[in-house]
């Protein structure tokens, strides 16, 4: 091979091996911007999901409040359960002092 040949030879393997490297940081950076928009559909998905769990979670706290009313226990208790509400106050009721 002549120094010509040579020349055009190396000429051809730098120029090969730079299109590679462009190619491969151009596939690094597209792969970034790939999983940078993933995380950023994931994080909407995440916050929706978040909203719905707060609404549903406020749901619960009201339909609790309204099982928690006492009219309510008393009408299960008295109805349901046949139980009697005391007219007198209780006559058996005992206080103990506290001793240390």
């Amino acid at each position: 091979m002549s120094t010509e040949g040579k020349k055009s030879t190396n000429l051809y393997r730098t120029y090969f091996l730079s299109l590679i490297l462009f190619v491969g940081v151009l596939l690094i950076y597209l792969w970034g911007h790939v999983q940078t928009m993933n995380q950023g559909q994931r994080l909407a998905q995440l916050h929706a999901e978040r909203k719905a769990l707060l609404h549903e979670q406020d749901r619960f706290r009201a339909n609790l409040a309204g099982l928690k009313q006492s009219t309510r226990i008393r009408n299960i208790a008295a109805n349901k359960l046949d139980m009697v509400f005391p007219a007198d106050p209780p006559r058996n009721l005992y206080l103990e002092a506290q001793t240390k």
